[in-house]
This record gives C-alpha cells, sequence and structure tokens, in this order.
C-alpha cells in the first residue's frame, strides 16, 4: 500500500473489502493494525468502508418473481456480475483522472452521503419474492408484498432491520454484533440462526418461528427478554399490544398482550408450513377458505370477494407449486363445487346449492 491511501485504490483491494465484510481474520487483522499505526487514515477508510457496503446493499440481491402463468427466477446479481464490477472500478481506478472524476460522480449520485435517518428500503410487489444479501453476508428472502428496512450503519455498528410483511433470515454468526429484526409490537434479536418472521400490518397476529439456532423475543412494552426460542420452536403474539401504554408503571386494568409458543406445523410430508413459502410451495394444512384468502391474493396479486359467509368455511389441504390461479381455484373448487368467476384480478366465489337428482 503507498503511504497516502487514495479511496479509488481502497474499494478494489481484495484485502480490504475482506476486511470489510471481515471475511479474513488475517486482512482484518492488517487493516486493524494500519489504522492504529496511522490514525490520521481513519476518515479515509471509513469513507472508503462505507462505499463498500453500500455498494452491497444496491448490488448484492437477487429477484424472484411469481407471474400469473409459472414462476420464474430472475436473477439480478451473480458472482460473475461481482467479478466483472470489480474489474470495470480497477480500469476506472488506472485510467484517465477523468475516468477517476466519473468514478466519484458515481459514488455521489447512486450511494450518496446519506443522512444519519436515510436507510436502505427493499421491497416486493404482489406475486413476487426477493433475496437480499446484507453486507455481512446474512441473506434474506422476502415473501410477498413485504418491505424490509436496513440501517444505513448495518454491518458498522449494528445490524438492525426493520420488517412489514414476511421473511425467511440465514443470519451470520458474529458475537460482538447481535443481528436485530424489529417488527410492529416486538424486537427478534440473534447471533446466527435460521428463522422465519410473520409480520404483515393487515394480519392480526404476528410470529416468529425458529428453524436452527437461537433466537430472544423482546416485547415493545419489557426491558428484558420475554423468551428464548428453541429450534422448532415459533412465538405467536396477537395485534392487541399496539393498544399497550408506552413503558413505564402499567395501570392494573391493562392486560398482557396475547402470546404464545408452539412448535412449528408441517403436514404429512413432514413439509415445514412457516417457511413452506421460500420453496416456491403454497400449502394449505385444514384452513378455511377466509384463512387463505390473504395468501393466494399475495402469491397471485388477486382480489379475493367471498359473497356469503358459507363459501368463506369450505376447509382445504393442499400444495401447489407452479400452478397458475386458474389451476388453483379449479382444483379447490373440486372439492366443494363452489362458484367463481375470475375477472381480471378480481375473484368472486360464492356457495353452490348442490341438488340431488
Amino acid at each position: 500500500m503507498p503511504d497516502r491511501l487514495e479511496i479509488e485504490q481502497l474499494v478494489i483491494d481484495d484485502t480490504f473489502i475482506n476486511y470489510c465484510y471481515r471475511r479474513s481474520p488475517a486482512d482484518t487483522a492488517y487493516w486493524e493494525d494500519y489504522l492504529s499505526r496511522h490514525p490520521e487514515e481513519a476518515a479515509t477508510l471509513t469513507e472508503a468502508r462505507e462505499l463498500v457496503l453500500g455498494l452491497s446493499l444496491m448490488l448484492l440481491e437477487s429477484t424472484e418473481e411469481t407471474p400469473v402463468t409459472e414462476p420464474e427466477v430472475m436473477p439480478m446479481y451473480d458472482a460473475t456480475r461481482k467479478r466483472n464490477i470489480r474489474r470495470t472500478m480497477a480500469v476506472a481506478a488506472s485510467v484517465a483522472a477523468v475516468t477517476v472524476v466519473a468514478f466519484f460522480l458515481f459514488r455521489s449520485k447512486n450511494i450518496v452521503e446519506p443522512s444519519a435517518a436515510q436507510n436502505y428500503l427493499f421491497t416486493t410487489a404482489l406475486a413476487e419474492k426477493r433475496t437480499v444479501k446484507l453486507p455481512d453476508s446474512s441473506t434474506v428472502i422476502l415473501n410477498a408484498g413485504s418491505e424490509l428496512l436496513v440501517d444505513r450503519a448495518f454491518g458498522r455498528s449494528n445490524r438492525s432491520v426493520s420488517l412489514k410483511g414476511e421473511a425467511l433470515f440465514h443470519v451470520e454468526h458474529d458475537a460482538a454484533m447481535p443481528f436485530i429484526v424489529q417488527v410492529d409490537g416486538y424486537d427478534v434479536k440473534v447471533l446466527g440462526t435460521v428463522f422465519n418472521v410473520k409480520a404483515y400490518p393487515e394480519e392480526k397476529k404476528s410470529e416468529t418461528s425458529l428453524i436452527s439456532g437461537k433466537v430472544a423475543i423482546y416485547l415493545k412494552h419489557t426491558a428484558s427478554a420475554y423468551k428464548t426460542l428453541s429450534p422448532k420452536e415459533k412465538f405467536v403474539i396477537s395485534k392487541d399490544i399496539q393498544k399497550l401504554p408506552a413503558p413505564g408503571p402499567e395501570p392494573a386494568d391493562v392486560q398482557p398482550p396475547s402470546t404464545a409458543i408452539m412448535p412449528l406445523s408441517y403436514n404429512r410430508n413432514q413439509v415445514n408450513l412457516e417457511t413452506a413459502w421460500s420453496e416456491n410451495q403454497l400449502v394449505f394444512e385444514n384452513e378455511t377458505f377466509w384463512d387463505i384468502r390473504d395468501k393466494l391474493e399475495r402469491w397471485f396479486d388477486v382480489k379475493i370477494i367471498f359473497e356469503d359467509k358459507i363459501s368463506r368455511q369450505y376447509s382445504f389441504t393442499a400444495t401447489f407449486e407452479k400452478e397458475n390461479i386458474y389451476q388453483v381455484m379449479k382444483a379447490l373448487q373440486a372439492s366443494y363445487g363452489f362458484k367463481y368467476s375470475i375477472n381480471g384480478k378480481e375473484i368472486k366465489i360464492s356457495h353452490q346449492n348442490r341438488v340431488n337428482k
């Protein structure tokens, strides 16, 4: 390394990139030692590290869509693209000054120097799934109709994200910096594990399902951990917690939120019902039409209207993978013979009286 570090050289240096992601103990130790011997370079290293991590949040992601016809994987990022990006940046750092200026223009326009309040937002539309790879190499699979807000200091001073909707998390272990998922009503704190969080604002309950590892649940109105989950357990909480007062002495007439610790659910084929969606399996296990309505609407980007109360109570057990909404409705109809019509994205369902001949 030269006596005076340049940001455009740091962001293409393999050892510095490994230091940013803490992938290599040797490279991490080298740069920490360098920083201790050259404190005057702290600002330069910090800016370069923010650029590397900021680029990863924008580039390390892939999108997977579930259209009406058939699921189609649409990768937005792969290892080859990463190598090409790094080669492009290397060329930019080694040629004329004009190219270096262009590099900094790219940084200022695309990464910006965001304010402390500015975070990174990843969203999925209805009938869409998305995989986001975070700077610490943790991955998040977002289900349809979800929002993931990533703190701009993620990987540097914290590993904090906020979720609305549903996501499956594969979290890299880091004992010094716990991974925290914030949802309405509670926080999930982990070190390294696999777990699913379902917290759609429009649903009456929220749940966290632990697949492996260990997570601690912190209710918003308490200071200590409410419960530590073991693998194959899930935490379920009702939305009544929203009615609780702010932290402080609790009035005698205020009831605690409705919570429960339950085992994970599996069907007869031992498919985990909580995470089947992440494997592109739409699974119903003895669920009413009313209960599966939200799943169908998010999965296929449709609006379901029940024209009577009877059809809402039909119960279904089924598994779908590549079927489109027309095939799914036809299969469900075979069980009860209900009437339905599809007009664009609107589906109307009604009970049909059967007449014995």
